[in-house]
C-alpha cells in the first residue's frame, strides 16, 4: 500500500473537469479520478483519489417500515431486487375493504362490475356475430383467455349474432328434453316444425342481440367482448398473488406476481451483508411501495485505512472529475498504476455484494435535480495540453463574472474525430 500510495500522492491532475457520464463512456474502467475544483459529492473530500469501478443498472423497491401491521415509521429504504432474504405476505389493507371474489360466469362479473378481474382458467368461446341488421353475412368470433389474464372492465354494450330457433329460449330447451318439443312447433316458426321430438333440425338461423361485458386484456393490449353466457372462473385476485399467501418468497417473486403496495414481515433471520445500511431484522414488517431503476457508477476512495466503497447516481446533476495527465496522455506508467489500484480494491470489495446492500432512500429525484448546481470555480491552465485518447480540446476563454473583474475559465469541447 506504501508504494501504492506513494505512486497516487505523485499524479498531476488535468485543469479541467468532466462530467461523470462522459468519463463512463469514454474511459475504459476502472480509472482514477478526483473532484474537480468547486465540486462537492457527499462523504468524498477534495484530497481524495477515486477508483471509478464500473457502472451498472440498479433495480429496487421502495419500503416502508411498519409498526402494529399498519402505522408507517422511519425512514424509506431501497431493497435490491437482488436481496436473498424471504418474506411473507401479511393481510392487506385491500383485503379487508375489497373482499376477495369469485365468479363463475361473465354474467356475474357484470352484474357486480370490479374494476379489474382475473382469469383463473384458461378460457375458448366463439359466437357468431352479424355484420349488419339487414344483413345476411356473419363472421365466426373466437376469443382464448389464459389463466392470470387480467381484465380490466370498461363497459357493457350488445352485439347482433346468428341464432338458431332452438337457441331463442331455455324453456324451449328445456321442453325439448323432456321430448315435448311437438307442442312448440307453432312458438318457432316454420323452421321449428321439424321432426317431432327431434332436435330442430330444419331450424333457420335468425339474428339476436347478445349482451356483452366490454373488457381491456392487458396481455394482449386489445379489447375484447364478452358475452354474458360465457362460463368460466375469475377472481378480482390473480391466481399467482392467491398463491403468495402461503410460504415465503424473495422480493423479486413478490413484485412480479403481487399488485403493489403489499405488506410483508420478515419470517426468519436474514442474511448479512456486511455493506447494509438499514438493519432488516427478523419480526420487522414492511409496506413494499414502488420499484425503481436507475443506473449508478460504483467507486472507492484510496483511503490508508483501506478503500472506502461509494456510488454515485447518473443525473444530469453529478459532480465532475478530474482525470490524471498521464492518463489522457497515454502514460504507461499512470496506466499501471490504474492497474495496482484496481488489483488492490478486487482483494477488499465485492461490488455484487454492495449492489445487494439494504439503504435508506435518498431524496426524491426530482427534487435533487431542481436544486441549483453550486457554483464553479475553474483556474486556467498553464498551457494547453495535447489532445489525449479521449479527444477532448481546451479552451480559454474570458468572461465577465456578475459586472465585477474578468476572470479565465476553462471550457471543455469534444472532437467528433
Amino acid at each position: 500500500m506504501e508504494k501504492l500510495a506513494a505512486g497516487l500522492a505523485g499524479l498531476r491532475w488535468s485543469m479541467g473537469a468532466f462530467p461523470l457520464d462522459l468519463i463512463v463512456s469514454r474511459c475504459r474502467l476502472p480509472t482514477l479520478a478526483c473532484l474537480g475544483p468547486g465540486e462537492y459529492a457527499e462523504g468524498v473530500s477534495e484530497r481524495d483519489i477515486l477508483l471509478i469501478h464500473s457502472c451498472r443498472q440498479w433495480t429496487t423497491v421502495t419500503a416502508h417500515t411498519l409498526e402494529e401491521g399498519h402505522y408507517v415509521i422511519g425512514p424509506k429504504i431501497d431493497i435490491p431486487l437482488q436481496y436473498p432474504g424471504k418474506f411473507k405476505l401479511l393481510e392487506q389493507a385491500r383485503d379487508v375493504r375489497e373482499p376477495v371474489r369469485y365468479f363463475s360466469s361473465v354474467e356475474e362479473v357484470a352484474s357486480v362490475f370490479p374494476d379489474r378481474i382475473f382469469v383463473m382458467e384458461a378460457i375458448t368461446f366463439s359466437v357468431k356475430v352479424v355484420s349488419g341488421e339487414f344483413s345476411e353475412d356473419s363472421e365466426v368470433y373466437n376469443f382464448t383467455l389464459h389463466a392470470g389474464d387480467e381484465l380490466t372492465l370498461m363497459g357493457q354494450a350488445e352485439i347482433l349474432c346468428a341464432k338458431t330457433t332452438k337457441e331463442r329460449s331455455r324453456f324451449t330447451t328445456l321442453l325439448r328434453k323432456l321430448g315435448r318439443a311437438g307442442a312448440l312447433a307453432g312458438v318457432g316458426g316454420p323452421g321449428a316444425a321439424g321432426t317431432a321430438g327431434g332436435g330442430g333440425g330444419g331450424a333457420r338461423p335468425i339474428k339476436g342481440k347478445m349482451p356483452c361485458l366490454i373488457c381491456m386484456n392487458h396481455r394482449t393490449n386489445e379489447s375484447l367482448s364478452l358475452p354474458f353466457q360465457c362460463q368460466g372462473r375469475f377472481s378480482t385476485r390473480s391466481p399467482l398473488e392467491l398463491q403468495m399467501q402461503e410460504g415465503e418468497h424473495t422480493v423479486r417473486a413478490i413484485i412480479e406476481r403481487v399488485r403493489l403496495p403489499v405488506n410483508v414481515l420478515v419470517p426468519s433471520r436474514p442474511p448479512r451483508n456486511p455493506y447494509d445500511l438499514h438493519p432488516v431484522r427478523e419480526g420487522h414488517c414492511y409496506k413494499l411501495v414502488s420499484i425503481i431503476s436507475k443506473t449508478v457508477v460504483l467507486g472507492l476512495a484510496l483511503r490508508r485505512e483501506g478503500p472506502a466503497p461509494l456510488h454515485f447516481l447518473l443525473l444530469t446533476d453529478t459532480p465532475r472529475f478530474a482525470l490524471p495527465q498521464g492518463l489522457l496522455a497515454g502514460d504507461p506508467r499512470v496506466e499501471r498504476l490504474v492497474r495496482d489500484s484496481a488489483s488492490y480494491c478486487r482483494e477488499r470489495f465485492d461490488p455484487d455484494e454492495y449492489s445487494t446492500a439494504v439503504r435508506e432512500a435518498p431524496a426524491e429525484l426530482a427534487d435533487d435535480c431542481a436544486s441549483p448546481r453550486r457554483a464553479r470555480l475553474c483556474l486556467p491552465a498553464p498551457r494547453a495540453p495535447a489532445p489525449g485518447p479521449l479527444g477532448i480540446d481546451f479552451k480559454i476563454k474570458t468572461v465577465e463574472l456578475q459586472g465585477k473583474k474578468i476572470k479565465l475559465q476553462i471550457w471543455v469541447a469534444l472532437r467528433d474525430d
